[in-house]
């Protein structure tokens, strides 16, 4: 009997550690998601960050906020120009280094 509940806890600690792990999402991608939802952007919270990333790496590469807002109105359907504006400015104040 013995035997047996330690192979059953041996094949339980392999299906643990062969589980995916999920991907955390810091503190400050909770605060930018949270922020974009009280702007009324909603959409799926990997892609909103990722795009949130983006745009602090154009930015420290040298893009200017208007023109990243710009091209985030012309491809991110639905948004209105204040919500591009907005996604760039909290962008900048939660996610980029220097905020």
């Amino acid at each position: 009997m013995k035997r047996i509940l330690l192979t059953a806890a041996a094949a339980g600690a392999i299906a643990v550690l062969g589980a995916p792990v999920a991907n955390a999402i810091t503190n400050a991608e909770a605060d930018y998601l949270q922020d974009l939802q009280s702007a009324g952007i909603q959409g799926d919270a990997a892609s909103l960050i990722a795009d949130g990333h983006t745009m602090c790496n154009a930015i420290a590469s040298g893009a200017s906020p208007d023109d990243l807002s710009a091209t985030y109105y012309k491809n991110a359907s639905g948004l209105s120009h204040a919500q591009a504006d907005a996604a760039v400015n909290l962008a900048i104040k939660d996610l980029c280094p220097t905020g």
